[in-house]
């Protein structure tokens, strides 16, 4: 899985399916995800432990906030970046990545879509392998848009003109900022987060022997280069807007693993009597540029309701030491037990995190979405089109904006009545069990 923590924990469900049925499951990432894979009991694999030791991203977070002083200073870490991101390249194209894949004598390689370069190593060393997604991207078509733009299609005859044209402007867009910004500024050129190299996707697959031709072996999404293989997305069906295009894909429905093993809070912690509302950005807060504004907004809310109980999850972004102390209704955590927290919430402050969105809907917890990056404007807008939840802009919050909204999905019956009926119909599809016959009976299944 790419290396952050929501990409692994979408996934733990399906493992322990997958185990109890006999199989044998072991990960495959960077050293920092061990403790967290193997406190599910999970085997773990590390690769490039002596390039990405212990504490690698939590060093990459802290260099991304403070770059270095002046033009020297970033010139400097842009060409320490460059050394590592080549050194982690070799790596992955001399055969030491092979080598990791095949040491645990795999029948079968599930991967993550953002780290297409593990894809394309397994097919060469004869790997069976299936995508797995965490994020709802799809094809350029004339009736859904991409999932990185808040555009809510219409059923009318003009409603393709505006998804065309935010597919082709994604594509243009991306040219400048990811493409050219990668090469010219040395923007996303670093193990963790190489996702949007296009080049470097043509370089490796080249290099490997796997056929590039886009659209037959693969495709443009909206987060980079997507390889063209069976692909399992961790969401139910029933979350996609009306019209969306048969692309064969499978939706593995609920897969919340409520039997997650997280850090409890202290017994004492929480006000048992008041509503709770609970606040968090994700586990990669650091990557977004508007944290700060949402987290200072969080707590300032929690001064204008004082008879509300406040969990504010904040992660590792260096930010956090600039809010102030805390009033006594308002806990400010690095870490959290999210499941825990949910199955007592009042309602939910979240970016609009595909996981964040599937466990309130577990939990019949109202949402407001304030979407920043990735996939979180359209989930946003999918959470609203299926009334689970309630939206504002990053541009538009204020303490006031985010009470009032709070306050307003807390008693909202329809938006309770649609978190129900989007559980039923997650459950409904059963793909739970429908992924786990098809990854049982891979390739012949096809």
């Amino acid at each position: 899985m790419l290396s952050e923590t929501g990409h692994y924990t979408g996934t733990f469900r399906l493992a322990r399916s997958l185990r109890a049925r006999g199989h044998r499951i072991v990960y495959v990432g960077i050293a920092d995800f061990e403790q967290l894979v193997r406190a599910q009991g999970f085997e773990f694999i590390s690769f490039a432990a002596d390039l990405l030791p212990l504490g690698y991203v939590g060093k990459f977070t802290d260099s991304q906030s403070d770059p270095g002083r002046g033009v020297l200073g970033r010139w400097q870490k842009r060409w320490s970046d460059e050394r590592l991101f080549a050194a982690y390249l070799r790596r992955i194209e001399d055969g030491r990545l092979d080598e990791c894949l095949l040491s645990c004598r795999p029948d079968l390689l599930l991967c993550d879509t953002f780290v297409w370069y593990i894809a394309i190593r397994a097919l060469r060393s004869g790997i069976p392998t299936i995508s797995i997604s965490i994020i709802l991207s799809l094809y350029p078509n004339a009736s859904i848009p991409p999932i990185v733009s808040p555009i809510h299609p219409r059923q009318t005859w003009w409603s393709a003109l505006p998804v065309l044209g935010s597919w082709k402007w994604l594509r243009l867009k991306f040219f400048f900022t990811k493409r050219l910004a990668s090469i010219l500024l040395g923007l996303y050129r670093f193990p963790t987060r190489m996702h949007h190299l296009v080049d470097v996707f043509l370089r490796v697959a080249k290099r490997s022997g796997y056929p590039c031709v886009e659209n037959k072996t693969y495709w443009f999404g909206e987060m980079g280069p997507r390889l063209v293989l069976p692909e399992i997305v961790l969401c139910p069906e029933a979350f996609q807007l009306p019209g969306s295009p048969a692309d064969g894909r499978r939706y593995l429905g609920d897969f919340v693993d409520i039997e997650r093993r997280e850090e409890p809070l202290a017994a004492d912690a929480l006000y048992s009597e008041k509503p709770l509302v609970y606040a968090s950005l994700g586990t990669s807060a650091f990557f977004y540029p508007h944290a700060p504004r949402f987290f200072k907004a969080v707590v300032d809310a929690s001064r204008l309701r004082k008879d509300w109980q406040f969990v504010l999850h904040v992660g590792d972004h260096p930010e956090v030491g600039r809010l102030g102390p805390p009033g006594p209704n308002l806990l400010i955590r690095k870490r959290v037990p999210q499941l825990a927290l949910l199955r007592r919430a009042s309602v939910m402050m979240t970016h609009g995190g595909l996981n964040s969105i599937m466990e309130c809907i577990h939990f019949g917890v109202p949402m407001v979405i304030i979407p920043g990056l990735r996939d979180q404007p359209g989930n946003a807008t999918r959470a609203v089109h299926h009334n689970l939840a309630v939206t504002t802009s990053m541009a538009r919050i204020t303490p006031g904006i985010l009470v009032s909204l709070a306050a307003r999905v807390m008693e909202d019956t329809a938006i309770r009545q649609g978190l129900a009926r989007m559980k039923r119909e997650m459950a409904d599809e059963k793909g739970m069990e429908a992924n786990i016959r098809f990854i049982e009976s891979f390739p012949e299944s096809l």
